[in-house]
């Protein structure tokens, strides 16, 4: 059926010959057909030969030679020949006594008196008879095809003028045709074209139009484009799903890290109600911060809860509280900034996480004594949350990949990090149409994370 298909198919070679092919093979029949009937009708006595008008005016150059301006006989002279009788000629007192010209004719055939060309109309020509009483005579013909009948010549137009412009016409008409043909071949094949780009941009490969394109090169590209659409929908299908997986096995090791990290939490406060330990101490807060990881995997990923009108000052004074508990362990100072208070439109148990985790970044990377700083601010309609430290701040390639699941800056001290931290700040900044910025304080020398929520109209 594909090699019957193929053999229907004509190449973008043959459609050009066959456009040159019918230009030039209904020109060439047009001035065949053109020829013919302008032969039959001189054949059948409609039209005279062009000779006949000149003819005519060497007949009546023996005629007039024998007149005078007094004995001049028109009818003597044959309807084809034209006539001016002119006295004084090259005189001051030149005067035309009688004449069947038009004024542009007789303008011609004087031309012709007065030593120029006398061909000014490219078609005119005279004879200058000298008459018995020494008058001029002009006489005028056309080098072109006349009616037969005198009555047609004086009522219709020059019939070799308006047969040329008749095969003019046809053959403008002819082209026009053919080539709007091959245009709309042209056209319906570049319509597929863009339909299948359409498709593909659609994601529907299989409803590319193959098969009914009649041109071989453009059913080479259409084959090709659905090629390349079908590889890049399963590529993005392929992406999907190893997303799909990723998720699943990270939810899977959360859950599976969930029982015995309850168990080595329980034990351990177990052991610190008896006999109190700094090294229990040290497990307690670490099984702490793991079940803050569980969490924080379970979380990835999934879609913020409703939003709801939240007060900055609030939100501040519970992050507040969170900070220092992170930082007075490690001995760093945590400084509150409230640069704007207000309501906005958030999901407050979500944003709340993104916050602590990137204050928690801070303070694992910011070395004793260092600063932790949370700021609030508003910055182009955008409520700003921006946590700097003093540590040694982000290597140029953190400063593009951070954020990414599961990146961590190899030159900073992770202490066990995993790089999530960031990672589902910036998923929670764009749930909410915001973003997050990440940058090295210039004036601090440290890393600075800023996370920017648009603020509702109403709840400015």
């Amino acid at each position: 059926m594909e090699h019957s298909r193929r053999q229907h198919l004509i190449s973008l070679r043959s459609v050009l010959l066959r456009y040159l092919c019918l230009c030039s093979g209904g020109c060439v029949l047009i001035l065949v057909l053109w020829w013919g009937i302008f032969m039959q009708l001189m054949n059948i006595g409609f039209l005279l030969p062009a000779v006949a008008s000149a003819q005519a005016c060497a007949n009546a150059r023996e005629v007039v030679t024998a007149m005078t301006v007094d004995t001049f006989d028109a009818d003597a002279i044959d309807s084809l020949c034209r006539y001016a009788v002119i006295t004084g000629a090259n005189t001051a007192g030149e005067t035309v006594h009688t004449t069947n010209m038009t004024a542009r004719q007789l303008e011609i055939a004087r031309n012709a008196l007065h030593g120029g060309s006398g061909n000014l109309g490219m078609m005119q020509y005279q004879y200058i008879v000298r008459m018995a009483d020494g008058a001029a005579c002009l006489l005028q013909y056309d080098y072109a095809v006349p009616y037969a009948d005198p009555a047609l010549r004086e009522r219709l137009p020059d019939f070799q003028t308006c047969y040329i412009i008749l095969l003019v016409v046809l053959l403008l008409a002819w082209l026009a045709v053919t080539t709007h043909r091959t245009v709309r071949t042209f056209t319906a094949e570049t319509s597929r074209i863009d339909e299948a780009t359409r498709q593909i941009a659609a994601q529907h490969p299989e409803a590319v139009d193959v098969d009914h394109a009649r041109i071989r090169e453009f059913s080479a590209a259409l084959q090709a484009l659905q090629t390349t659409g079908q590889q890049l929908t399963d590529s993005l299908q392929h992406q999907w799903q190893m997303e799909q997986q990723r998720t699943e096995q990270v939810a899977a090791l959360a859950h599976d890290l969930k029982t015995p990290l309850t168990i080595i939490q329980g034990n351990a406060e177990l052991l610190a109600e008896t006999a109190p330990a700094p090294e229990l101490d040290a497990i307690l807060r670490a099984g702490e911060r793991a079940q803050q990881y569980l969490a924080a995997l379970r979380s990835a990923g999934t879609v913020p809860a409703a939003r709801q009108l939240t007060d900055s000052h609030t939100l501040a004074a519970a992050l507040a509280d969170t900070a220092q508990a992170l930082c007075r362990p490690a001995k760093l100072h945590f400084v509150l900034q409230e640069q704007w208070q207000g309501q906005f439109l958030c999901a407050a148990p979500e944003l709340s996480r993104a916050l602590e985790n990137m204050m928690d970044n801070a303070v694992r990377y910011t070395p004793a004594g260092g600063t932790v700083t949370l700021t609030i601010s508003k910055a182009d309609g955008d409520v700003a949350f921006t946590v700097a430290d003093t540590g040694p701040g982000f290597m140029p390639e953190a400063l593009h990949k951070a954020g990414q699941f599961l990146y961590t800056d190899a030159a900073r001290p992770g202490n066990g990090h995993q790089g999530l931290g960031l990672y589902l700040a910036r998923n929670v900044a764009r749930a909410h149409g915001g973003n997050l910025i990440i940058s090295n304080d210039p004036a601090a020398h440290g890393a600075c994370a800023e996370l920017r929520l648009p603020i509702c109209a109403n709840a400015l």
